[in-house]
C-alpha cells in the first residue's frame, strides 16, 4: 500500500474510544474601511458575486463583505500492521466555523461624522446583523452535524497516520458541506432583501449630501 493509500472499513482496534469534538463559533470582528472610492466598491462587489437590486450600472455607496471561515484540526491514533501499513482512528477534532472578520467598506467621497456616512453605516451593519444571524441559526445545526459524523467514522487502514487523518478530514468536510451552502444560499436571499431600490430612496432622503 502506498503512503496515499486509505482503505475504510478494514481494519479494527481491540477496544472503543468516544472521539472528543470541539466545535467553537466565530462571530467575526466589524472593521471599517473609508478609503475606497465608489467604482472601487462596485469592483469588488463585482468580484464577490454579490448582485445588487439596480444592475451593473449601479456604484456601491456601501458593501459589506466577509468569507465563511471553517477549518478543522484532526488527531488520529495510529497502529503499525505491516511496515507500510497502519491501522487509524480519530480520537479528537477541533473545528472552528464563522467569520474572521465582516468589513463595512463606506466610499470615502462620505466622511466619518456626515449624514450620509452615518446613514449608510447603519445601513451596512443591518448585513452585518443577516451574516450573524445565519450564523446563529445554522451553527448549532454544523455542530451536531459534525459531532454525529466524527462519531460514525470508522477506522481506515493508510499507508501512514498523516494520510488516514487527510482522508478523515475530507470526509468530515464533505458531510457538512451540504450545510455550508443552504446557509450561504440563505445569506443571499436576506442580504437582497435589504438592497431594494425602495429602501435606498427612504435612507437617502433622509441626508442632503449625496
Amino acid at each position: 500500500m502506498s503512503a496515499t493509500a486509505v482503505s475504510a472499513g478494514v481494519c479494527d482496534f481491540p477496544d472503543s474510544r468516544n472521539v472528543q469534538v470541539t466545535v467553537s463559533r466565530l462571530d467575526g470582528d466589524v472593521v471599517y474601511n473609508n478609503a475606497r472610492s465608489r467604482d472601487g466598491l462596485r469592483r469588488m462587489q463585482k468580484q464577490s458575486g454579490r448582485a445588487n437590486a439596480f444592475g451593473r450600472a449601479w456604484t456601491p455607496v456601501g458593501l459589506t463583505l466577509t468569507e465563511l471561515k471553517y477549518q478543522m484540526r484532526l488527531k488520529v491514533e495510529a497502529i503499525a500492521v505491516t511496515k507500510r501499513t497502519y491501522c487509524a482512528r480519530l480520537t479528537s477534532v477541533d473545528a472552528e466555523i464563522g467569520y474572521d472578520k465582516l468589513k463595512v467598506y463606506i466610499a470615502r467621497k462620505f466622511r466619518p461624522g456626515t449624514c450620509a456616512y452615518r446613514s449608510i453605516s447603519e445601513h451596512e451593519m443591518t448585513h452585518v446583523a443577516v451574516f450573524r444571524q445565519a450564523l446563529e441559526t445554522f451553527y448549532p445545526r454544523l455542530q451536531r452535524r459534525l459531532h454525529r459524523a466524527a462519531e460514525q467514522l470508522e477506522p481506515v487502514r493508510a499507508g501512514s497516520p498523516d494520510a488516514a487523518a487527510n482522508y478523515m478530514r475530507k470526509r468530515l468536510a464533505a458531510t457538512i458541506q451540504p450545510l455550508f451552502l443552504e446557509m450561504n444560499r440563505e445569506l443571499d436571499r436576506n442580504n437582497a432583501r435589504l438592497d431594494t431600490p425602495e429602501r435606498y430612496r427612504r435612507e437617502q432622503s433622509m441626508c442632503a449630501e449625496w
